[in-house]
């Protein structure tokens, strides 16, 4: 064969090689984007359990009026930053009359309003009052994304 006959066969493999390897490439990467898009829905899923987790102890419990004012104290800094809304209804400010505290929840947001004087829940004459051996059941309520916005506890 001549010279130039060998050279024009060698260029066309190394075409053909080219090609391949690119096809490859191509047909690695796609599902390979699959997967990273699906652990990282996954994650993302995860994270958000996780950082739920703490309330979740309190879904549909029935608690005592001591665990309630612990709950506010250690929930006020995410109330605060309007992560989560505590709303209490004691027997004494009567039915869907309860206070807010820190911030309020309306089925949508999360906004910051309500009390911040947890010192009216050790007040014995005070509606907010909340009794240390009264019995309060627990409501976790979350937004339109599923995510928990707010902590009820109503008094039996």
């Amino acid at each position: 064969m001549s010279k130039p006959v060998v050279l024009v066969m060698i260029l066309a493999a190394a075409l053909l090689i080219t090609i391949a390897a690119i096809n490859i490439g191509i047909n690695s990467y796609v599902p390979a984007a699959d997967a990273a898009k699906t652990s990282q829905t996954e994650f993302s899923t995860l994270a958000t359990e996780v950082k739920e987790q703490k309330y979740m102890a309190y879904d549909n419990q029935i608690v005592s009026g001591s665990i309630v004012t612990n709950a506010l104290r250690k929930y006020q800094k995410d109330a605060e930053g309007q992560q989560i809304a505590l709303y209490v209804e004691t027997g004494k400010n009567g039915k869907g009359s309860g206070t807010w505290y820190f911030s309020t929840f309306d089925k949508t947001s999360v906004t910051p309003s309500g009390t911040n004087d947890l010192s009216l829940t050790s007040k014995t004459t005070d509606p907010n009052y909340i009794n240390p051996s009264g019995l309060f059941d627990t409501v976790i309520e979350r937004d339109k994304n599923n995510v928990v916005r707010a902590l009820r506890f109503v008094q039996r």
